[in-house]
């Protein structure tokens, strides 16, 4: 009995000195916050896309209320989310007749697929940073916060919706783009008078200052992967490229929760069916947060 006794103890030291040992070695692995001083980093909102298959406990990779681009004819489909190679895939694509229901010809999402997807849990202030490579195509390549209200709130008036637009970027716009899209990063804040529906109901958004910016880019976004990168405190917002400050605004609204989004959209007119089907790829999502913000 006191031989069985000792074995236990001795077991369950071993099982807590290991359980330390890897506590600290996460620890001492996590990513160093770009922006210097006292950050620590936040796990739970954060990806590197080694796993096989999307981290479904972080993300969704469908939005119920939200079936795609109406005027574009995309339906959001889970289909074309992969986690692969090391990096999530967001893909768009020409639909085969052959798939496409009743339900969605009627909603006339019927001519290409898209993709999404959303941290299941909300995220207030920190340094948000991503490694991204757009597609090659006329398609919307996004990384941007949004969506504080829970439903029926976000359905009625007297609130707002609130969105953060870290990056719009085109890999290959439509000639008729390229003025404005070509190599062009985008970025820009909104808020939504509820009632509000994405892609259907959101006419009502205010002007606010300094609402966004678009600086032309010295490389092509879909020819290799970049760090873009976004600050957001209680006082400021401000927006990196390669470590290179870009835009910057003070935060004069954004003050609650909001999830992570990346998604891939026919957003300014429809592709060019040659360069479909097309990927969107993500390297990481890092997040991390100032210790003295909850």
């Amino acid at each position: 009995m006191k031989n069985t006794c000792f074995y236990m103890r001795r077991n369950l030291l071993l099982i807590l000195v290991l359980f330390s040992i890897k506590i600290n070695a996460q620890q001492s692995s996590a990513p160093t916050c770009p922006m210097g001083g006292d950050w620590k980093f936040s796990p739970e909102f954060s990806d590197e896309f080694n796993e096989f298959g999307l981290d479904k406990e972080k993300w969704m990779d469908l939005v119920p209320v939200w079936y795609g681009r109406q005027h574009t004819r995309a339906l959001f489909s889970p289909k074309n989310v992969k986690v692969q190679d090391s990096t999530l895939q967001l893909t768009c694509d020409i639909q085969k007749p052959e798939e496409v229901t009743y339900e969605n010809k009627l909603r006339s999402l019927d001519k290409f697929t898209i993709a999404i997807i959303k941290s299941k849990e909300r995220v207030k202030y920190g340094y948000f940073e991503a490694r991204c490579k757009s597609m090659s195509a006329n398609v919307s390549n996004a990384f941007f916060l949004y969506d504080p209200l829970d439903p029926p709130s976000k359905y009625k008036e007297g609130s707002f919706s609130e969105e953060i637009d870290i990056f719009e970027i085109v890999g290959n716009p439509t000639p008729d783009l390229r003025k404005d899209r070509e190599r062009v990063y985008s970025t820009t804040v909104h808020r939504f008078v509820t009632p509000y529906l994405e892609g259907v109901v959101n006419l009502n958004r205010p002007s606010l200052p300094n609402q966004g910016a678009k600086k032309r880019m010295p490389f092509d976004f879909s020819t290799d992967f970049h760090i873009y990168g976004f600050l957001w405190t209680p006082d400021e917002m401000k927006w990196f490229v390669d470590g290179v400050e870009v835009f910057s605004r003070s935060n004069d609204y954004f003050k609650t929760a909001l999830h992570i989004v990346f998604d891939c959209e026919t957003l300014w007119g429809v592709p060019d069916s040659k360069d479909l089907p097309n990927t969107f790829q993500i390297d990481y999502i890092r997040v991390w947060k100032l210790r003295d913000n909850h």
